[in-house]
Order: C-alpha cells, then sequence, then structure tokens
C-alpha cells in the first residue's frame, strides 16, 4: 500500500505506571513497515518516570496526553480517541499497552477494513508472550453468561486461519472512525471490564460487522499460567457482573435480558458459587449478589470505583 494512498490511523494506548510496557511498545510500533499513522499515548497520573522519560525520547515520534490523576480505562481511553478523532484519522486503533506487534500488522488490518465497508471494527490474532504461539484471542463469541476468547490457551496449528466474522473483538480494535463519531465512543459507565465488548454489540445493532484477521499478529504480555490459576478478585467480580448485566440491558431486548438476569440468580450463582468456595474465597458470594443488583439499580459504590 502506497503511502499516498494510505488512510491515516491514530494508534491510542493507556498507561499507568506501567513504565517497561509501555516503551517496549513503543520501540515496537518504530518498527513497523506502515507510514501514515500517528502515536497518541494516554497517562492516567503515573508516578513511575513514565511522563519524564517519554519526553526524552519519544516527543517527537509520539503524543503524550497527561491526565492528572487515574480516571480509569474507559474515560481515559475516550480522551484518546477523541484527540484521534480531531485530527482526522479514518481509523482509530485502541490497544493494551502490554504488547509488541508485528511490523506488518497494521497493514494487514487496514487493508482489511478497505476491503469490508460493513466492517465497524476488526482485531488481530493475539498470542500470548510466552509460549509465543500459545493463541491468547482469536477474537470472542458471544454467550449468555458475557463473552469467550475463541481459542484461548491453545498451541497455534493454524486452526483459525481465515478472515471471519466474530461477535467481539477484545484488547486491540481497529474502530472505524465514522462509526465512532455516530455510534458514540466507550460507554463512561462500565468503567472497565466488557467496555471493548460492548462497542462491538452496540455497532452490530445497526447492521455492522466485527472481523477477525488473522493474519495481522500481536504478542500480549500475560502469563497463561497466572491467567489460569489466580484468585478473582472483589473488584474483577463486581465489575465483570455488573457490567454484562448492563450491556445486555442496553442492547438487547428486553425479554432476553429477564432470561440472562434469571441465569444469574440460578444457575450461573450456584455455578460460580461453588467455585468462590472451592477456590476458599466464599466472600466473593456477597459480591456477586451485590454486582446483580446494582446492575438493575445502575449504582456503583465509591469505593469500587476502579480508579480510586
Amino acid at each position: 500500500m502506497k503511502k499516498k494512498r494510505q488512510p491515516k490511523v491514530s494508534l491510542v494506548f493507556l498507561t499507568w505506571n506501567g513504565r517497561k510496557y509501555t516503551f517496549d511498545l513503543l520501540k515496537s510500533l518504530k518498527k513497523i513497515n506502515y507510514e501514515n499513522y500517528d502515536i497518541i499515548v494516554v497517562d492516567n497520573g503515573s508516578n513511575d518516570g513514565t511522563q519524564k522519560e517519554f519526553k526524552k525520547k519519544y516527543l517527537k515520534s509520539a503524543t503524550l496526553i497527561e491526565n492528572k490523576r487515574n480516571l480509569g480505562f474507559v474515560l481515559g481511553a475516550n480522551i484518546g480517541i477523541r484527540e484521534g478523532l480531531k485530527r482526522g484519522s479514518k481509523y482509530i486503533l485502541l490497544m493494551n499497552n502490554d504488547m509488541v506487534v508485528k511490523p506488518d500488522f497494521l497493514n494487514i488490518l487496514v487493508e482489511a477494513m478497505e476491503r469490508h465497508t460493513e466492517v465497524a471494527v476488526a482485531g488481530p490474532k493475539i498470542y500470548y508472550m510466552k509460549p509465543k504461539n500459545m493463541i491468547w484471542s482469536a477474537g470472542c463469541d458471544y454467550h449468555l453468561a458475557g463473552y469467550k476468547h475463541r481459542n484461548q490457551n491453545e498451541i497455534d496449528k493454524r486452526q483459525i486461519e481465515g478472515e471471519r466474522y466474530v461477535d467481539a473483538i477484545d484488547c486491540v480494535l481497529m474502530m472505524r472512525s465514522d462509526a465512532l463519531n455516530k455510534y458514540q465512543l466507550l460507554d463512561s459507565k462500565l468503567f472497565f471490564i466488557h467496555e471493548l465488548t460492548e462497542w462491538c454489540l452496540r455497532v452490530q445493532k445497526f447492521g455492522h460487522k466485527c472481523l477477525y484477521v488473522p493474519k495481522s499478529v500481536v504478542w500480549h504480555k500475560v502469563s497463561a499460567a497466572l491467567e489460569n490459576n489466580k484468585k478473582e478478585s472483589e473488584i474483577s467480580i463486581y465489575y465483570n457482573i455488573r457490567n454484562w448485566l448492563l450491556v445486555v440491558k442496553k442492547n438487547k431486548n428486553f425479554l432476553y435480558f429477564l432470561l440472562v438476569l434469571f441465569l444469574e440468580l440460578t444457575i450461573l450463582a450456584i455455578i460460580r458459587s461453588w467455585r468462590y468456595i472451592n477456590n476458599k474465597q466464599p466472600e466473593l458470594i456477597k459480591i456477586y449478589f451485590i454486582a446483580i443488583w446494582h446492575a438493575l439499580i445502575n449504582k456503583t459504590p465509591m469505593e469500587l470505583y476502579p480508579y480510586k
């Protein structure tokens, strides 16, 4: 793709005391072979020296937006997205900062979006950093209990080759700016968890598609063993349950919402309660039901805000 024909892309990511991750990603992005792009880094009030080091090394090649405090993922991401839209970028690529990319990942995503005008959001194949051939996500499938990453924790044996429509994209989203302008940005009520998949579900209500593009490749610095075995926190349980119910209530019909709510209060409640007890975290049962109640009354206690 020649430079004069390349659509402009703004790459947006957040950082909060993630100095090493941030600069590893910036080094990786400097090696990509797409030319018409800019980088927007939103710092959520880091105190680990990120801002000072950025200004020494990357001020000419990227933009740093400095928030005075941690605004949480959604509000921070929306600040970066708005900046990209102001610059007239045709696409906004939102990603996590704990990643490295293959040099041609952006070319491939843009080319796929240019071919598929019905697609509002596309995403790459995401591997774990270790082992590098283990899949973290090949797009997401939609279920009554939430979204599930396709082929997660499988060694890649070319079982997921070929572009395909999926229910949602997570972690790395190439979003069409026209869709962001028309259907609004990420939902600030969600704070974090399900905020990206909610946007995917929202645009699909209006006839758009989500596309998985496996030839575009990135690596995610998360431990597969840790992800499988770590104990669940009160905050992650709370927002996972609360936000999923809010997503369904917002984007599905009332009868469908009632079905999901019934499952959360019965079968899923039993399964999850047993898991919490088995993991020696019975206190999470209370958090689980508080989350359901707060989804119904649209409330979130200040002490559970992720940025407090």
